[in-house]
């Protein structure tokens, strides 16, 4: 069956039990956890031990997977082992992935890569003890702006733990091409996260990657193109974050998410 995930960005800010549960009741049969908080209403999972055993409890309890952690960003200033506690947390969970970025654009040196290099090869030594791979995301407005970017990073470091992830929004808005898969190994695909937008690119993708995603089908993006070109046991995740979230419910969030599914995948999508 094919690996159906929901995003953490699609249903925060919650707290990750009601996220657990979000995902269950909407039908899907994976989710990813944010095990590093990068806004001021994520909660810091890592910080609190009851929290910790109460999300075991609630994955062993429900029999959802844990598609992903997220995210590391990898510098030249990483701290490699302070990362070890949560692999070591999420590989109790059987989690699959750690999601990992570049610095954004203006603090990206060419300089660097070297040592981006490096620290992704430190990452993918501790993932793999952990029983885990490393998923480099690519975004236009970051340092591995494009998929050939992120191909050329994952053989340079040339572990077996590495792969990409390959986010619709960013694929296409870094100029990503349904052609452009093909010439790719599909072994080095983590996953396939899917929101819409319209075809024309907005001024700031920041903001629309951050606030205004669409949920899939809603906009013009080629996405049932993007995906009959990709392996067809490839896991799946939908990820849009809406700038007025908060007057949806994390459940309501989560189903709309699924629907939105049902209608790209098809009938075959698996969701309950």
């Amino acid at each position: 069956m094919r690996t159906l995930s929901l995003s953490p960005m699609t249903v925060l800010p919650c707290s990750p039990l009601e996220q657990i549960d979000a995902a269950v009741r909407s039908g899907f049969n994976a989710t990813g956890l944010r095990l590093f908080p990068i806004n001021i209403t994520d909660f810091d999972i890592m910080s609190d031990i009851t929290m910790q055993r109460a999300i075991v409890q609630r994955i062993q309890g429900t029999g959802l997977k844990i598609l992903d952690i997220e995210v590391v960003r990898a510098t030249p200033q990483t701290d490699v082992n302070s990362i070890v506690p949560a692999l070591e947390f999420a590989s109790q969970l059987g989690a699959r992935w750690l999601a990992v970025t570049s610095a954004s654009l203006i603090d990206y040196q060419s300089s660097d890569e070297p040592s981006v290099v490096g620290c992704l090869s430190d990452i993918c030594n501790v993932a793999e003890i952990c029983n885990m791979r490393v998923a480099l995301e690519f975004m236009a407005f970051r340092g591995i702006q494009t998929l050939e970017d992120a191909i050329r990073i994952v053989k340079e470091v040339g572990h077996p733990a590495m792969g990409v992830t390959i986010d619709a929004l960013h694929f296409f808005r870094s100029g990503g091409t349904i052609d452009a898969i093909a010439t790719i190994d599909p072994h080095l695909i983590s996953c396939v996260q899917l929101s819409d937008a319209p075809s024309a690119p907005p001024s700031d993708l920041i903001e629309e990657a951050r606030q205004n995603r669409l949920y899939p089908g809603e906009g013009e993006l080629p996405l049932r193109d993007l995906m009959n070109v990709l392996p067809s046991d490839l896991a799946v995740s939908v990820e849009v974050a809406l700038r007025d979230r908060e007057r949806l419910s994390a459940l309501d969030r989560a189903m709309r998410g699924a629907h939105a599914l049902r209608q790209v995948l098809g009938p075959s999508t698996g969701l309950q």
